[in-house]
């Protein structure tokens, strides 16, 4: 209920967007183009996961509308009725039903992912549903129907997301393992499987391609994250003891004084261990080399991968101890889920152990029944919960702030920069691409955009930039926004790096650190600049892979700022006596030049350089060169990203260090967005000598 007015984050975009489709084409679920990552695509494409969540986002929004507090309250009925369900599973296979579903509710992996609107709570409730529905048909005084209704549940979780099936074969082993022979139960397994071989000839039939067998093929050639086994399987231990959270604060509980400090033991070994290895693992792909050098940060990686090889060795023990047939399919389940999880899914998220969830709660119950009965009697079992709860709700608002944070961008850039005659543009994608399409921008699609003089561009740090030809815009403003929170879930820095959806983003799902700022640069087009890249992949894209392009073809008007010829000789008389040292001639001959022509940029920038760098004190003068500089970076529009930086200089002339950091970003992120990576890298450089307190003399201009 705390989250009920969430913005739209990450992939909940493409659910929504195929929900107010299917409200439309309620027979057509993947039938238009989104534009996820540069280039319009067929949503089919885009989304790797079945429709059953976008129809019930279609059918909610048309009875209350498609507002973010109608969509979550109906994701609220969804997570009542997973736990609803983890509730009644439990009635039958522990005897404190409701610690186990409180302790499966207080996982970050439920308690986060039920705060979104993808498809994973979902999928969770069908399946868990089916296991309640199959467990009543198998205790027998039921009818054999019920099996059907349990293979329909079935067929659903499938038609929501795509990993449910893989725990299809529970279903038959359960029933052989209690029944020792064939029966109704057949009829219930058939029927997920005819559903879903229904859905890929529909599928087939509407879009060339069955969609099952293309997410499968996906998943096994679209690895993003990491490739190597060591990378995977620290990755998958680390994902596992953050999403399963609950089961290291019970650890007191479960395990005798001694097996502890072996545990202790080992977990310092692992912390200890992996200095070395962070470099050979692959880990630091995108992420500063000097996070992964951060003694606390370590140690939390090493505290959430200790976690998942508790995860491990708790059921391996389970399994040898306990062997009834529940303990079996519990211990089934979780190493199917991890499988899954870890090696069959082509990335590493918190959401995809969601599916372990409820079996590790019951085993975790089953344990404390048989050695702390009369402790969970006494009420004594609930303070494990309270670290497990403050952490997951923190991670929660975590992710609430950030989501918001996106929207509010998006607001008010729109309110700034949505002028009639003009479009507006931008660039990135999850929360700040839903938001800016509300308001009528359109994202930049490197096949076919064509932005004209006057429009704008908003374009999100957080995703890969798109370049624009050199001169053709210019710098308007940056928006950074700073979610307020101790946990961070996705983002990196220089103390830590996360991603709880996806482990391109950090080894683990969440560490305790605050939340990156968010960034968000607006710049004004002032040339004519027309994309036209075409897929080096084209034979590819129309088989159902994703368009891949090495390059981007630009096509731009030209802007060439003219300068008279008199003055042009003035100017390379002037860089020759500064390359030799007079650097007082070089001032006299740009005041000449300027006598010529007051308003020549390049003129004012160099002058300005020279008055704020110049070795002998006695010829800077900082307050002329932000006069100068400035005059220079507003003749060219602001489209000079050396310009820039050459004001940033001049402002550390005068003593204004925090105007000169802020004219410093805004030049290395314009070199950036025009394909100037040697002047950003130089301009960086300049940035960080004057934070050091140390001159730049000797340094070229940018």
């Amino acid at each position: 209920m705390p989250f009920i007015n969430k913005a739209v984050h990450t992939d909940d975009a493409l659910y929504v967007w195929t929900g107010q489709w299917i409200q439309r084409h309620p027979f057509d679920c993947f039938g238009f183009e989104v534009n996820e990552w540069f280039s319009a695509i067929p949503m089919w494409k885009a989304n790797w996961n079945p429709p059953l969540m976008s129809y019930f986002l279609a059918g909610v929004a048309s009875l209350f509308g498609w507002s973010e507090i109608v969509l979550h309250s109906g994701g609220l009925v969804i997570a009542f009725a997973a736990a609803a369900g983890i509730y009644s599973l439990a009635q039958r296979w522990c005897g404190r039903p409701l610690l186990a579903t409180v302790i499966a509710m207080f996982t970050p992996a439920f308690l986060v992912s039920s705060t979104t609107l993808m498809c994973d709570v979902l999928m969770l409730a069908f399946w868990i549903w089916a296991l309640v529905f199959w467990e009543c048909a198998m205790a027998g005084g039921k009818s054999r129907w019920w099996f059907l209704g349990a293979g329909i549940f079935a067929g659903l979780a499938v038609l929501t997301k795509y990993s449910a099936v893989t725990l299809l074969p529970l279903l038959p082993i359960l029933s052989i393992l209690k029944t020792r022979k064939l029966g109704w139960w057949w009829v219930g397994i058939a029927v997920p499987l005819i559903m879903v071989a229904g859905y890929e000839w529909m599928t087939a039939k509407m879009y060339g391609t069955g969609l099952f067998l293309n997410a499968v093929a996906h998943t096994q050639h679209s690895r993003e994250f990491p490739s190597s086994w060591e990378a995977r399987g620290i990755i998958g231990f680390a994902f596992a003891g953050g999403c399963l959270l609950p089961l290291q604060f019970f650890a007191p509980f479960l395990w005798r004084p001694k097996a502890l400090l072996v545990g202790g033991a080992v977990t310092l070994g692992i912390w200890l261990s992996m200095f070395p290895l962070w470099n050979m693992l692959g880990l630091i792909n995108g992420i500063d080399p000097k996070t992964m050098k951060q003694w606390f940060y370590l140690l939390q990686v090493a505290l959430l991968v200790a976690g998942g090889l508790h995860l491990l060795l708790f059921t391996t023990a389970e399994a040898w101890r306990a062997r009834d047939i529940n303990s079996v399919i519990l211990v089934l389940w979780i190493i199917s889920g991890l499988f899954s999880a870890t090696v069959l899914n082509f990335a590493i998220n918190a959401r995809s152990f969601l599916l372990i969830v409820p079996p590790v709660a019951i085993l975790l119950v089953r344990r404390l029944e048989a050695t702390r009965g009369s402790l969970i009697a006494t009420g004594r079992m609930v303070w494990p919960l309270i670290p497990t709860a403050a952490i997951s709700l923190s991670i929660a608002v975590a992710d609430y702030q950030l989501a918001n944070s996106a929207r509010t961008a998006a607001e008010q850039i729109g309110a700034k920069y949505k002028y009639v005659g003009h479009q507006l543009w931008f660039v990135g994608h999850g929360a700040f691409q839903y938001y800016m399409q509300k308001l009528d921008g359109q994202p930049i699609d490197i096949e076919r955009s064509l932005l004209q003089p006057g429009d704008f561009v908003a374009v999100s740090q957080a995703g890969t930039f798109i370049s624009f030809p050199q001169d053709t815009v210019g710098w308007v403003e940056d928006l950074v926004l700073s979610p307020f929170s101790w946990m961070n879930l996705l983002g990196y820095s220089k103390d830590e790096a996360a991603g709880f959806y996806g482990a391109n983003m950090g080894p683990v799902p969440f560490v305790i650190g605050k939340l990156p700022p968010q960034g968000y640069v607006v710049v004004k087009v002032f040339s004519r600049v027309h994309y036209s890249t075409q897929p080096t992949n084209p034979q590819a894209v129309q088989t159902g892979a994703i368009p891949s392009f090495s390059s981007v073809s630009i096509q731009a008007d030209p802007m060439a700022f003219v300068s008279r010829p008199e003055v042009m000789n003035q100017v390379q008389l002037a860089v020759q006596l500064e390359s030799e040292g007079r650097i007082e001639e070089a001032i006299q001959i740009y005041r000449s030049a300027l006598n010529m022509d007051s308003t020549n940029a390049v003129v004012l920038n160099n002058l300005a350089w020279l008055l704020a760098t110049a070795g002998q004190p006695e010829l800077r003068n900082g307050e002329e060169a932000v006069q100068l500089a400035t005059q220079a970076v507003v003749l060219t529009d602001y489209r000079r990203p050396s310009f820039i930086g050459t004001l940033g200089v001049a402002y550390a002339e005068t003593g204004e260090f925090s105007k000169a950091a802020q004219t410093f970003q805004a030049a290395r992120i314009l070199a950036m967005l025009t394909n100037q990576s040697g002047l950003a890298a130089t301009i960086d450089q300049l940035s960080r000598r004057y934070a050091e307190g140390k001159s730049v003399e000797t340094a070229p201009a940018p």
